[in-house]
């Protein structure tokens, strides 16, 4: 990502097509990997047109990593594409991003002696959890499955809903595969 990227620019971003930036979110989140804090940004941004220059309203999130601004020539077409496609501008500009949320999809091992639905009883109390908090009761409780092997329990940060550049889990559903 380009260092002054902010909300408003016009952008190429992960998914193909022109962007515009609707909202960053700075992070220094846990990673499970190395179980260590680490910084990133993701950026929210809304598809405008496709690469074809065709109406293509979308919302879409990622890291800034695959976040840059549009080279001159392409801010010069887009321009000039607005100044003659004004109506479509005004329904863009009326557009509202759609919610994003953020997943944390953990094994969990199949229990002996319960049953789904005890089990989601049991992980309906994992609520407003950050994800190492998360990360370590599913250990601590013996829920977490070692081997990657086991159900997996899906956790969910509504609209990446994030206290001090952390987001904020609750359990959502058990998919048993």
């Amino acid at each position: 990502m380009d260092d002054n990227i902010k909300v408003g620019d016009w952008v190429r971003s992960y998914g193909s097509g022109i962007w515009r930036v609707h909202r960053i979110l700075e992070l220094n989140d846990f990673d499970i990997q190395s179980q260590t804090n680490k910084p990133r940004t993701v950026v929210f941004s809304s598809r405008f047109v496709n690469d074809s220059y065709e109406r293509s309203f979308v919302t879409e999130c990622c890291d800034s990593t695959f976040v840059y601004h549009l080279q001159q020539a392409e801010r010069d077409e887009l321009d000039s594409f607005i100044n003659q496609n004004i109506d479509l501008y005004t329904k863009f500009n009326a557009y509202k991003p759609k919610s994003i949320n953020a997943i944390y999809n953990a094994k969990i091992n199949i229990p002996v002696s319960k049953s789904k639905s005890e089990l989601e009883d049991l992980l309906i109390s994992y609520q407003s959890l950050f994800l190492e908090q998360l990360f370590c009761q599913l250990h601590s409780s013996g829920l977490a499955s070692s081997d990657n092997k086991g159900w997996t329990a899906q956790f969910v940060a509504k609209d990446h809903e994030a206290v001090d550049g952390k987001l904020v889990y609750s359990f959502s559903t058990l998919l048993t595969f």
